[in-house]
């Protein structure tokens, strides 16, 4: 989150339209605000030229249809209204007036946040309840006000503090540059306005989707006309026997991340136990701290089940180059007071040890309330459980990935925000299938992994351009289907293949895209 000084062309003095393609988008300012200008056939959108995320340029994103994506996080925005239509964004974008006086726009200078709709259909459900506020949750909310609901939304969640930001946990808030005021998604005056009754500190003790109540703790019984279930995912415990007094740190939520950095500013050594994208983002953030830092996992290569051996390898080289120890094909089998026993007998010393072993889906909910669950709570296209009231999106929803034909899940925090709206959506009535293509981005020092996609294995894959270089892109096949594309330093690479896959274009025309761009 940066601030931006204006450049490019004053469009209150106006453009021509001829230097806008169709399509295709021209940064400027009106004033002191910078200012996107957007051109769709005839038509031109004047809006905010910084994505309200964490403030991607948007004139290096992609207009699609009545939206433009920002190329860093793939957040969408409408057009015509500046509303956040697809997570990782939540707030709005100010649009401002063009007007068109022959070849030439201008825009005004009346900047303006567009209000949501009210619905009054007789058929919408009187309250909609959320369980969970993380990003299939928070989503989910904000959605039903942005689409117009009227009706009372109440979301619910264990944590103590405003639904947050959780990518940003492991990146720059823990190495130290992301301040905490960056973290919460919205702030509570937020929740006020749109209605939302959030409440903290609560948990949900079990669902009953006939009688259609949700009951707490506490004892007392929430009414709902639908429901939708972001209960998300829990980490994976470390099983290894443990000194008294031994503490072992995961990484998933704000408190954990507060933890971890109260004692590393004064603990010297690291060991982490996990060579996986939590992992290592965590082992980078730890070494800009300035703590020696080793990690331990199982596998040959970081990253090479996911991402495979070319991207692995460069991923390990990049952490050695910043000081990083690699202790891999082993496995923990003890953990000291002052270090963690590995199973050949070695001894690695440190004084703080974290666990990124993978999640697993929260399905307790699911499963006393007699829904199907096979690894994650099961939903139809629609985002649906076997309960017809009862939705369920995010971590720990397992859905029909319309690419593949196969049921996955998912634990990225776009793919389950726009679940979380999609899912929304459909509590109000509307029978929308969840088409959205899976995303997530990984940060390691100043490296940055896009990955668009969902491959079942990484080793069919092909790699163009260089990642020694900075610009790649590695293609990853599902028999002869393109199941998914990682960039390094490519976001127009990377929005172009989403676009693509959403839109189900064939094999060829996006193996093409790729080798264009290379």
């Amino acid at each position: 989150m940066t601030t931006e000084t204006v450049s490019g062309p004053d469009l209150q003095e106006g453009v021509r339209i001829t230097d806008i393609p169709d399509g295709g988008m021209l940064a400027g300012h009106v004033g002191h605000d910078p200012v996107l200008l957007a051109r769709k056939g005839d038509e031109l959108f004047a809006l905010d030229a910084f994505c309200s995320h964490y403030h991607g340029p948007l004139a290096d994103g992609l207009v699609v249809g009545e939206t433009i994506r920002c190329p860093w996080h793939h957040a969408c925005f409408e057009l015509r209204t500046g509303r956040a239509a697809g997570a990782p964004a939540m707030r709005p974008l100010r649009v401002f007036t063009t007007v068109r006086s022959g070849e030439v726009v201008r825009v005004l200078a009346d900047a303006r946040v567009v209000a949501n709709p009210v619905s009054t259909a007789a058929t919408d459900p009187a309250h909609i309840v959320i369980v969970g506020a993380g990003a299939a949750g928070s989503f989910a909310a904000a959605e039903l006000r942005r689409i117009g609901f009227g009706g009372r939304v109440t979301l619910l969640t264990s944590e103590e503090r405003l639904p947050y930001d959780k990518p940003n946990l492991s990146k720059d808030y823990l190495a130290g540059r992301a301040p905490a005021e960056w973290i919460p998604l919205r702030d509570q005056p937020d929740y006020a306005s749109d209605r939302i009754e959030l409440r903290l500190r609560t948990t949900v003790e079990s669902i009953d989707p006939a009688r259609a109540e949700v009951q707490l703790a506490s004892g007392e019984r929430i009414g709902f006309d639908r429901l939708i279930l972001a209960t998300g995912a829990r980490p994976r415990q470390l099983d290894v026997p443990a000194a008294p007094g031994v503490r072992i740190h995961y990484l998933r939520t704000w408190g954990d991340a507060d933890g971890l950095r109260a004692v590393a500013g004064s603990q010297g050594r690291a060991v982490i136990v996990g060579a996986s994208f939590i992992g290592l983002e965590t082992a980078a953030s730890l070494r800009e701290r300035g703590l020696d830092v080793t990690v331990v996992g199982t596998e040959e290569r970081p990253l090479e089940r996911v991402l495979g051996r070319e991207i692995g390898d460069f991923v390990r080289q990049t952490h050695e180059s910043h000081g990083v120890r690699f202790r891999l094909g082993r496995r923990p089998v003890e953990l000291r007071v002052d270090g963690v026993v590995l199973d050949d007998g070695s001894t690695e010393p440190c004084d703080l040890v974290v666990a990124g072993i993978g999640v697993e889906p929260d399905v307790t909910l699911a499963e006393g309330a007699g829904l199907a669950v096979d690894r994650g709570i099961v939903v139809d296209e629609h985002l649906q459980t076997g309960a017809p009231n009862v939705f369920a999106a995010g971590d720990a929803a397992r859905f029909p990935n319309v690419r593949s034909g196969r049921s996955i899940r998912v634990e990225h925090w776009a793919a389950a925000g726009r679940q979380g709206q999609v899912a929304a959506r459909n509590a109000m009535g509307r029978r929308e299938r969840f088409t959205g293509v899976p995303f997530f981005w990984s940060q390691h020092y100043d490296l940055v992994f896009a990955y668009v996609g969902n491959a079942e294995r990484a080793d069919d894959a092909e790699l163009f351009g260089s990642l020694a270089a900075g610009s790649a892109a590695v293609v990853y096949r599902d028999g002869s289907r393109v199941a998914a594309v990682a960039t390094l330093f490519r976001d127009d690479v990377s929005l172009a293949v989403e676009a693509a896959m959403e839109r189900n274009a064939d094999d060829e025309a996006i193996l093409e895209l790729v080798r264009r761009a290379f």
